[in-house]
């Protein structure tokens, strides 16, 4: 089985890598992704930040690292 997750990385020196902030079990849209960070997406300009979230891109939002993983049962994270 394999889930999709939302890590966050609080701007602080003893932040481990991988916080989970969200789960989902299939891939998450850019608006779940957009409602767990709390980010209002714009359709007609489009949201660089949860696009690049999407693709699995790490990117700094309100203070925070985020990044989207999939992940198999038992394993590790993968940094990118």
């Amino acid at each position: 089985m394999k889930i999709w997750c939302l890590f966050s990385i609080d701007n602080a020196y003893d932040q481990p890598e991988n916080n989970l902030f969200a789960w989902w079990e299939h891939k998450p849209s850019l608006m779940e992704i957009g409602n767990a960070i709390g980010i209002q997406i714009n359709w007609k300009k489009g949201d660089a930040t949860l696009g690049r979230i999407f693709k699995g891109e790490e990117v700094r939002f309100d203070g925070r690292d985020f990044r989207l993983s999939e992940m198999g049962e038992g394993k590790l994270p993968t940094r990118y």
